[in-house]
């Protein structure tokens, strides 16, 4: 079953496993449903493929256990996660990027050229061996990078940056993006405790 929501497109089954590839053909599905009504995107070529390399995704872990952190890294307040960020490419250009496991795809987008420079964009300032997560925050991304020496920076795409009140494409500490992650955090409770209805 194929959803569009806005840019987004998400990629569910029913029927068990389905490999990775699956979501480079949905997101061509879409790309063609879309061309058909855009005469510019008729003619382009669409012989989409996966980069030959993933980044490891990893996740937050629910509110209080946010709140209550008190370290100074997202690497130790990160969970594990078995989602990799892929990219739709259709010959060298960039067109899009897969969330997927070894077995399901979870979905696909249209920022990747996005993603992609802000990938090469960190690889060239920390070098080419820094590990790198990403962590999928609001819609957005947000990279956490360790460069060899050990050292935690965070970088966000546009969408996560906005939510979180930062400039995209910028290295910052750990403890800053935390801090505003934390304050996130502490704006939801306040707002789901207040639009609870008062007991008689």
């Amino acid at each position: 079953m194929l959803t569009l929501e806005g840019d987004w497109l998400q990629v569910t089954t029913i029927h068990g496993k389905i490999c990775m590839i699956q979501a480079v053909s949905a997101f061509k599905q879409m790309e063609e449903s879309r061309g058909r009504h855009n005469k510019s995107l008729r003619n382009e070529s669409a012989n989409y493929r996966l980069s030959d390399f993933s980044i490891q995704g990893a996740e937050l872990p629910d509110v209080e256990e946010i709140l209550s952190y008190e370290g100074s890294t997202m690497t130790d307040l990160l969970l594990p996660s078995d989602e990799k960020l892929s990219f739709i490419l259709d010959g060298n250009q960039v067109k899009g990027f897969t969330l997927a496991t070894d077995t399901r795809p979870i979905m696909a987008g249209e920022s990747g050229s996005e993603l992609f420079e802000l990938h090469e964009k960190i690889k060239a300032e920390l070098g080419e061996d820094v590990n790198l997560t990403y962590v999928f925050y609001a819609g957005g991304f947000i990279f956490v990078a360790v460069d060899q020496k050990g050292q935690e920076s965070v970088w966000l795409d546009r969408r996560a940056a906005t939510i979180l009140n930062v400039s995209p494409s910028t290295p910052y500490a750990p403890e800053e993006i935390l801090e505003h992650i934390q304050k996130g955090a502490k704006a939801a409770v306040t707002s789901k405790s207040k639009s609870k209805p008062e007991e008689l």
